[in-house]
């Protein structure tokens, strides 16, 4: 079995009036560069972060 090695980065959502801007653009935006949405980080309900990765070739 090959060990999978993967690179992760993380976007910031903007939380102002608990709305985030766009969000469908910003997933579809890493999505297009190989990135899949791994996780949101959460405070106290709201989403104010997401977490990408990508396998390294």
């Amino acid at each position: 079995m090959t060990d999978q090695k993967f690179v992760y980065t993380t976007h910031a959502t903007q939380t102002r009036s608990n709305k985030m801007n766009n969000i469908e653009s910003v997933i579809n935006e890493h999505a297009s560069e190989g990135w899949r949405l791994s996780e949101t980080l959460e405070r106290d309900g709201t989403t104010v972060g997401l977490v990408f990765e990508r396998r390294l070739d």
